[in-house]
């Protein structure tokens, strides 16, 4: 009888599926038919041991890991008081930002492309939008013949501060006291199946929202691109105009989002 519980008290502790219950069923055919305590004891164990606790932390945490990719707007998707209008000052120095980091990449030959709410501006005004307070810029990693730290270090001697994040992005900025900022978000097919990714950290661990919305064709950027006007000069764009807003705004990428407000 001891020897039994025992192996009852082992086989509920070791359980890790469902496939227990059929080894339950299969006990008293082997052992003899157990009592009505220790099929209650077996119960119980099952019902409310450690393995269906991080069941149930398991279906939790899966539940919070799909609701944050599913409303995950990035860090910058968290500021409050944006502004309707950027004074011109402001919007100045952000396009000589934008100028200056142009050249760069140009002398480099990087296959850079606008991207999110710049390319917004360039289609609809040509310019910066009134309230944006950045440029958003992409490059093919694939076709990039520079190394990125050399680019960073580049963009430094231009008096800019530079760096590379981890969450693969090269985020540059003014060294005055306006501070604007532009973000180059690096991009490859690192499965050769002709869609391009966001690399770094942040697209790995939010994979469903960058896959749903940072994900689009090749196609919309093998070079050539097509240039437009922007902050006074040409710039390379996504082909098909709109299209590749598709992919970025699926819910309301038709829509002309302004700051609460404005």
């Amino acid at each position: 009888k001891q020897w039994y519980q025992r192996r009852v008290a082992i086989t509920a502790g070791d359980i890790k599926t469902g496939v227990s219950m059929i080894l339950f069923t299969s006990l008293p055919h082997l052992l003899g038919q157990p009592s009505s305590k220790h099929k209650l004891r077996f119960y119980v164990t099952f019902w409310f041991g450690k393995w269906w606790k991080i069941l149930l932390w398991f279906i939790w945490g899966f539940t919070t890991y799909y609701h944050i990719n599913m409303t995950w707007k990035g860090w910058y998707g968290y500021m409050k008081g944006v502004r309707c209008t950027v004074p011109d000052d402001e919007l100045e120095d952000l396009r000589n930002l934008g100028r200056t980091v142009q050249d760069v990449l140009e002398s480099v030959g990087a296959p850079y492309f606008l991207l999110y709410g710049s390319l917004w501006g360039a289609l609809r005004v040509g310019d910066i939008l009134p309230w944006d307070t950045d440029i958003d810029m992409g490059i093919n990693k694939d076709q990039l013949k520079t190394p990125i730290k050399d680019i960073v270090r580049l963009l430094q001697e231009k008096d800019l501060s530079a760096r590379y994040n981890t969450n693969g992005v090269i985020n540059v900025f003014t060294k005055n006291q306006y501070e604007s900022r532009l973000d180059i978000m690096i991009f490859s097919d690192w499965y050769g199946t002709g869609t391009m990714h966001r690399i770094g950290w942040e697209t790995y661990f939010f994979s469903l929202y960058y896959r749903t919305q940072h994900s689009f064709p090749y196609r919309l950027v093998k070079p050539p691109l097509e240039r437009i006007d922007f902050i006074g000069r040409k710039w390379p764009v996504p082909h098909e105009e709109k299209e590749i807003m598709k992919y970025h705004y699926p819910h309301d990428w038709w829509k002309e989002s302004k700051p609460e407000g404005c």
